[in-house]
């Protein structure tokens, strides 16, 4: 690669890695909450960055140089494939989309490489020099916010008893190589600056293999807990669904033929429950997280099993008891929010107040829902949708 090419690509690729890389070792909690979105949203975002400087550095070299059709047709696939990613991303494909985004990237750095001679060609000393000077100034920008995420990650470690210090020396180290760049860039050394760039990316590097065993931890301790709190909604779900049937005033033959049907669900999912903690147990995350993601489609299968088997005999039952569901999910995350503003000395007692006042009445709909009241219930949730606007409004 050749000197000018590599402060055209590289600022773009190595945002394109330093970016995704914390992303897919999974060191975030938006990525374990499966916000898949967000990553795509950044990819996409890295991609329109690119795009455009690329598209400049195509419209400059053509006025001098007409470029071949090979070059246009290379161009013209990898904004084809921003768009497919654009569209799975709509459509709720995030993976999918994540693929399509990356293979876009590809073809940006294909077409940077095909037209470099050509660029650098036609390029004045003082254009060379900004052009290196910008690109090393988004380079370092992105590993610095790279930088903050990464001391993050080792705060929570060493908040459960995990030694981070040499991983927080190296970022410390990288920090302080990075002002020094500016410094260069400032002074107007940008081969210097270049020079100290490179070894920040080799020290980025190591600090991020450094981090790797602690992300690692971090990945377990989030299964865990999301196994935890998958097992306790399974819990939940089930007994209420068990709850109801058994008390509905339906015929008998219609309530036995549901519980076996729903309880052939719930021993899929004690069978899953206990594979998933096996795996953990034995260090084997990747493996572990799509059975937990199963995991919540069973749960979602308990319910839409019962919905059509009371579907004939008791209209509304069902729907009445995916929305109950629904608002016990709502207060679990809300409760999860308490936790962290209450941390932050925020006072929650309010919050919770609400909380408790909708769990109550969550209480209070199951059991006029094992009595048939539908009516009643679908008032008592239409209270319980007013208090859970207020505590998510507080929460905010």
């Amino acid at each position: 690669m050749n000197r000018m090419l590599k402060f055209v690509v590289v600022p773009l690729l190595a945002a394109l890695v330093i970016g995704v890389l914390p992303m897919q070792l999974g060191y975030g909690q938006a990525e374990q909450k499966g916000d898949d979105q967000n990553v795509v949203n950044r990819l996409l975002g890295l991609f329109e960055k690119a795009n455009a400087t690329l598209y400049n550095v195509l419209l400059r070299v053509n006025q001098t140089v007409p470029l071949p059709n090979v070059v246009w047709e290379k161009y013209d696939t990898g904004l084809a494939k921003a768009k497919e990613a654009v569209q799975r991303r709509d459509a709720g494909d995030n993976t999918g989309a994540k693929a399509k985004a990356l293979e876009a990237m590809q073809k940006i750095k294909e077409v940077m490489l095909d037209v470099a001679d050509d660029y650098e060609s036609i390029q004045t000393e003082d254009e060379i020099k900004a052009l290196k000077a910008a690109g090393i100034e988004d380079a370092v920008e992105r590993i610095n916010a790279t930088i903050a995420r990464l001391e993050e990650i080792a705060e929570n470690a060493e908040a459960r008893g995990i030694d981070a210090s040499q991983i927080r020396e190296r970022l410390g180290n990288v920090t302080k190589l990075l002002t020094q760049i500016r410094e260069r860039i400032e002074a107007g050394d940008i081969e210097e600056a270049a020079e100290k760039l490179e070894m920040s990316q080799q020290w980025f590097g190591e600090a991020m293999a450094e981090l790797r065993p602690v992300i690692d931890a971090n990945k377990l301790s989030q299964a865990q807990r999301f196994l935890s709190m998958t097992e306790e909604r399974f819990t939940s779900v089930s007994t209420m669904i068990n709850d109801v049937i058994s008390g509905l005033p339906i015929p008998e033959i219609a309530r036995n033929r549901i519980t076996q049907n729903i309880g052939r669900g719930i021993k899929t999912a004690q069978t899953k429950i206990v594979e998933v903690r096996s795996l953990l147990q034995n260090g084997r995350v990747a493996d572990a997280m799509p059975k937990l993601g199963e995991l919540r489609a069973d749960i979602a299968g308990l319910l839409a099993e019962a919905k059509s088997g009371l579907a004939q005999h008791k209209p509304g039952a069902g729907e009445a008891l995916e929305n109950i569901d629904r608002y016990e999910v709502a207060l679990d995350v809300l409760e999860e929010k308490a936790e962290v503003l209450s941390e932050k000395g925020v006072d929650v007692s309010t919050l919770l107040s609400k909380i408790q006042a909708a769990r109550n009445r969550l209480t209070d709909a199951v059991a006029e829902l094992k009595k048939g009241n539908t009516y009643t219930v679908n008032t008592i949730l239409a209270k319980i949708q007013t208090i859970v606007k207020e505590a998510m409004s507080l929460a905010k």
